[in-house]
């Protein structure tokens, strides 16, 4: 008689240390095996992940697990988002351990997911990489891969020169809130992302409001630099960087816009140069760019950024699973 898989639902922020750690465990196995990196990343920088909101907006975790004589050995993750623009979307992973996979638990799992998704509509999943066990299972289940995106890393020593501002423009850097009086231009830079390449993903970047910023700045546990650029007081660009709450050598570069009627000029690559002056202390950027954006990645390698590896984004509706 075989060993009984039993597939339950587990709240992280309740879970015991014990289910915490056999979580950590599969996603550090997972990263160890099958992710290009083959580093095991930090427990600290795992929880933090799973209990705070993420950096496009999708709240925190969501489980299902499979357990065999009570060790977890694979999980469903399902994050959803209270924005109204992404009130469609979940994004979702699964990930089995490599000593159980092709017994159809990664199949239970999806199944069981379901009731995770809050009655979301399409399901996107961000962690796919090429000719990997995930890539198969996704194709084999009725996702289809919608964008790729590339990984970069850039090692800060000696940031690189600035250059001329433009005669009309301004930059303005804050660490934290957004002061009062440049908060409505932080908005509306942001969602000039509107224009970057996408691909195929639903998801919606371009839904903050002055509101909004505001609520994440005063639930917020990591710290954010801004570099924001004005073009006669109005907004022309902004780029952003979360320091890292667990490891504080180490930040991620997230949006970077240049609003259309300022482009052409290298206004991208100057506010990420202001930016790279700011990090007193922090040794290592990465950063995600579309696969697409052929522009933003030569102006990270004009910075030094080296890609470090390039993974895929599937999508599927709800109804059309295959489990």
């Amino acid at each position: 008689m075989g060993i009984a898989l039993k597939i339950e639902e587990l709240e992280f922020a309740s879970a015991p240390e014990e289910d915490r750690r056999g979580l950590y465990e599969v996603l550090a196995t997972w990263v160890a095996e099958d992710s290009p990196s083959k580093k095991r990343p930090l427990y600290e920088s795992c929880v933090a992940m799973w209990e705070l909101r993420d950096d496009i907006g999708f709240e925190a975790a969501h489980f299902a697990v499979a357990r065999e004589e009570g060790k977890i050995i694979g999980y469903a993750e399902a994050r959803v988002s209270e924005a109204e623009a992404n009130a469609h979307l979940a994004s979702a992973n699964i990930v089995v351990l490599p000593q159980h996979r092709r017994r159809g638990i990664g199949t239970a799992l999806l199944r069981a997911m379901r009731s995770l998704l809050r009655g979301r509509t399409v399901i996107e999943a961000w962690s796919v990489y090429k000719d990997s066990p995930a890539e198969q299972f996704a194709a084999a289940r009725g996702f289809r891969v919608v964008t790729t995106m590339t990984r970069q890393r850039l090692t800060l020593a000696d940031p690189p020169e600035i250059g001329e501002v433009p005669a009309g423009y301004e930059l303005v850097t804050w660490k934290g809130a957004a002061p009062e009086e440049f908060v409505e231009a932080y908005v509306e830079a942001l969602n000039g992302i509107r224009d970057a390449p996408q691909a195929g993903t639903t998801i919606d970047l371009t839904q903050n409001t002055v509101e909004s910023i505001r609520r994440e700045e005063a639930t917020a546990v990591a710290v954010y630099w801004v570099v924001l650029l004005l073009h006669e007081g109005e907004a022309a660009g902004v780029t952003v960087v979360e320091l890292n709450s667990v490891v504080p050598t180490l930040a991620e570069q997230l949006q970077t816009v240049v609003l259309p009627a300022h482009r052409g000029k290298g206004l991208g690559r100057l506010i990420k140069a202001r930016m790279l002056h700011n990090l007193a202390g922090v040794e290592e950027i990465r950063t995600r760019t579309s696969s697409e954006n052929e522009h933003m990645l030569r102006v990270n390698h004009s910075l030094g950024y080296e890609d470090t590896f390039i993974y895929m984004a599937v999508q599927a509706r709800t109804a059309d699973l295959q489990p």
